[in-house]
């Protein structure tokens, strides 16, 4: 039997010159709050060509996404509705989960547009010209109304229970025979308990998943139309049952390994110690306010959150109280103490507690107590056991952890968040009083908390907001934001326990700590005229003006905002004595500049003071306030049940409803607001200014490399690298091998040749744009008459159509007609080459352009 799943079998259908990939359709992307990232668009292409298939209804009705967490399986998820609703014409679509918490996540996401992880366009779907409603239901209507898209969201318990004892207004075999409906399983691999053939003895629980997976493919086989869409992470296709049935379902795969690799996931190391719980906790504590402090040293708002981890809730509550007395009777003494012997332990490494430690010697104490207190008291703690605590706010509060209004710092669990915990700011997850041996059930629990942590947090930095890591290779502080720290004991099972479980899991871990290369200039090159007295080439940037930002169309905030009383924590209204939550009107909500003002001086974004440096075109809170071009623009329309009128809403209510819009507002304003933009004109910097010697320090991965890593590579032979040591990539070192291979010809044409290693010191930045980039290498040509600088980016293939704007901006300056470049005794020339990839149809582009332009 072939052990290649769907997904492989896709893609070489997709290579074969006879047949063609699908393209994503262009609405996807217009309807969708988020960008759909290359991977998440081949998951699209794989569903898309399933469906398209004659055989889709025989072969492709069950489908399944193996893919990491973190990796917005949500997204497609809600792409995959937009599609069967445009493409195939389905209406009903059913979503259920094993958790009640992924259950209320999950239909925020999906129905609530204030919220920031609202996955489809907050403004309206549009298709076609038609608005396309979200209606959610309890039961699917017989006769659908045009331009609606209905949506059961529930748990995969209630969906069995009422369709093995059917109950007024819930959905039955009966009721669903006559439909075509589309199944959404989030966390599918509790889905397949029936594949366990080999075991002899069945649990209670084991049982009941079985029942759970033959009501799953019961609806399935009701119409041929039907289609069961499942999302995991955690599938063990090593089981020889499980995958045997699971082969030919999953269309696409995109594991954790893959994700890690290509930057889409925090760092992960483990910190090893034999501290005691207390001396822990209070590392810890310093650790997450040396990442705040480093962030707001960057201008980076950052709120860094700490789980601590206990093996019982007991131990858990014991632990919180224990916490909070560390944190109340903090004193200086203390702190100094603890500062000057952790100096004197990590004084000759690398480590990062080398760095905290370094860090809070130069900081005023006082502060560092007074800013540990503020931050994590107790009504910034979060306990997560106690399932009476757990309200629903404090349900919501955990999953918006990352939001400016969430006060949470520290959260104490046993278990109850190792799955459909979405949360991005986690850094530091510390294990409390464990046995020194863990098994392979515990580490792998752990395991699948870590992935889970490991989600990267797309800050803002330099006007930029990434989704991958920025700084692997960079000598920078902000390396500690972009990394999850996992503190736990030091000892050897264990270790080895949790090591089999990480690798199991695919989790890449990193040593704490890290390897420098140093990258020297050459004695050689410092003599030449290129060094003494050359110049480097860059465009000028100008300010953005007041004029630039005049409304708050400039900053993408649409002039109507469109909410209901489900964003207010409202749920329940008594009409008439009955209660009722129907939405059937919606109305404007008048909002008087009191209110205004209130929930202003709410939010300290909106402080005249802060908002000015977004906003330079206003001359006062006022203004903002007042100005059609802004806060009087605004069109609040809010849906009603019905019998409540605008009237009778209190001002709380409308108070609690244009905070969550401003909030929204705040994310629009601070990331679409540039202080630079990019001009035509190139002017020169001397090149000693800006090249340098420089080095990279990486981090060693733990046990088996599975990666690309960096390496260095001997350049001393090599008279025209100007370094002794190439420090780079596999793809980056076969670009440099490339220019070798034609280095005969190119000194036979140029009387000076050189390649230079751009370490993040030379930026251009596109004309009339604020966004800017460092092109990774700049070949200098010189003959007779000209000088020649040329920009070369190599590219790895899942960058490309996010990156296509900067290739785009390379092979405009080799038209130079716009561009001017001010030289005072040469004639200079700007080029800009394709992208080096590796695809060998890219990889042949690139051949083809840079002989044209630098040897023809």
């Amino acid at each position: 039997m072939s052990k290649e799943i769907l997904h492989t079998r896709i893609e070489e259908r997709f290579k074969d010159i006879f047949d063609q990939p699908p393209e994503v359709p262009d609405y996807l992307q217009k309807n969708l709050n988020h960008t759909i990232r290359p991977y998440q668009e081949e998951a699209l292409r794989h569903l898309i060509y399933t469906q398209r298939s004659p055989q889709a209804d025989v072969s492709f009705q069950n489908q399944l996404f193996h893919m990491a967490t973190g990796s917005g399986k949500t997204l497609i998820l809600a792409a995959s509705i937009l599609y069967l609703y445009q493409e195939h014409g389905y209406q009903n679509f059913l979503f259920f989960a094993d958790s009640d918490a992924i259950v209320k996540k999950t239909r925020n996401n999906l129905t609530n547009s204030t919220s920031p992880k609202y996955l489809f366009k907050p403004e309206g779907i549009v298709l076609d010209g038609n608005k396309i409603q979200v209606q959610t239901v309890d039961t699917f209507p017989h006769q659908p109304a045009p331009n609606t898209i209905y949506l059961k969201v529930t748990s995969v318990q209630s969906l069995h229970n009422n369709l093995m004892e059917p109950k007024e207004n819930e959905v039955t075999f009966e009721t669903l025979e006559e439909m075509n409906i589309v199944m959404l399983a989030d966390e599918a691999h509790h889905y397949f308990a029936e594949t366990r053939r080999n075991q002899k003895s069945v649990t209670q629980e084991e049982a009941k998943v079985r029942s759970w997976e033959r009501t799953i493919e019961q609806l399935l086989s009701l119409n041929p139309k039907n289609r069961l869409l499942g999302f995991s992470a955690t599938l063990n296709l090593e089981n020889e049952f499980l995958f045997e049935k699971l082969q030919n379902r999953i269309v696409y795969q995109y594991d954790l390994k893959r994700f890690m690799e290509s930057g889409y996931s925090k760092n992960v190391v483990l910190l090893q110690t034999n501290e005691e719980d207390h001396q822990k906790m209070l590392h810890s504590v310093l650790l997450s306010q040396y990442r705040k402090y480093i962030a707001k040293d960057y201008g980076i708002d950052l709120k860094p959150i700490i789980l601590f981890k206990s093996n019982n809730i007991s131990k858990s509550i014991k632990t919180h109280r224990s916490f909070s007395q560390i944190v109340e009777n903090l004193s200086i003494s203390q702190l100094q103490k603890t500062i000057e012997h952790g100096l004197a332990v990590y004084k000759e490494t690398t480590s990062i507690w080398n760095k905290m430690f370094k860090y809070y010697e130069d900081k005023d104490l006082i502060n560092v107590i007074r800013d540990i207190q503020w931050d994590f008291t107790d009504k910034n703690l979060m306990n997560a056991n106690d399932s009476k605590f757990l309200s629903v706010e404090n349900t919501l509060l955990l999953n918006t952890l990352e939001e400016a209004d969430n006060p949470i710092r520290a959260i104490f669990a046993v278990a109850k968040l190792n799955e459909g915990w979405d949360v991005l700011n986690l850094y530091d997850i510390v294990r409390i009083s464990e046995g020194a041996t863990g098994t392979r059930k515990t580490t792998d629990s752990e395991a699948q908390l870590i992935g889970r942590g490991a989600r990267y947090y797309p800050f803002i930095y330099e006007n930029n907001q990434s989704y991958q890591r920025r700084f692997d290779l960079i000598d920078s502080d902000l390396k500690a934001i972009e990394t999850l720290h996992y503190h736990t004991i030091n000892e050897s099972s264990y270790i080895q326990n949790l090591s089999k479980s990480l690798e199991t899991a695919n989790i890449q871990v990193k040593e704490d700590g890290s390897v420098r290369y140093d990258a020297i200039i050459k004695p050689k090159f410092k003599r030449s005229d290129l060094y003494q007295t050359g110049k480097i080439y860059i465009n000028q940037v100008v300010p953005t003006t007041p004029e630039d930002y005049q409304s708050f169309n400039s900053y993408n905030v649409a002039s109507i905002y469109e909410t209901d009383l489900e964003t207010a924590k409202e749920t329940e209204y008594k009409v008439n004595g009955e209660t009722t939550t129907t939405r059937v009107h919606t109305v404007e909500l008048s909002i008087d500049k009191v209110l205004w003002q209130k929930a202003i001086q709410r939010n300290p974004f909106y402080h005249f003071s802060n908002l000015k440096k977004y906003i330079p075109s206003i001359s006062s809170a006022d203004q903002f306030i007042e100005s059609e071009n802004f806060l009087s623009g605004v069109k609040i329309l809010l849906t009603l049940p019905i019998g409540l009128l605008v009237e009778q809403l209190t001002p709380k209510q409308k108070l609690v409803i244009i905070e969550k819009f401003l909030f929204n507002t705040q994310n629009k304003i601070r990331l679409n607001y540039m202080k630079e933009k990019g001009t035509p004109l190139f002017y020169g910097v001397h090149f000693q200014d800006v090249i340098k010697d420089y080095y990279v320090q990486i981090n060693q991965v733990r046990g088996k490399v599975t990666t690309e890593v960096v390496r260095p590579k001997n350049m001393r032979e090599h008279d025209w690298y100007i370094f002794n040591q190439a420090i780079v990539n596999g793809l980056e070192q076969n670009m440099i091998e490339f220019i070798n291979s034609y280095m005969d010809e190119l000194n036979n044409k140029y009387d000076e040749v050189y390649l230079i290693r751009n370490e993040r010191k030379i930026k251009i930045v596109e004309i009339d744009g604020t966004r800017g980039f460092m092109p990774d290498f700049l070949l200098y040509l010189k003959d007779e008459e000209t000088t020649y600088q040329v920009f070369l980016e190599p590219k790895n293939k899942l960058l490309y159509e996010q990156d296509k704007w900067k290739e785009d901006f390379l092979l405009a300056l080799s038209k130079h007609q716009s561009f001017e470049v001010l030289s005072e005794n040469e004639e200079v020339r700007l080029i800009g080459v394709k992208f080096y990839m590796a695809e060998p149809d890219k990889k042949l582009e690139f051949q083809e352009d840079f002989k044209n332009k630098l040897l023809n």
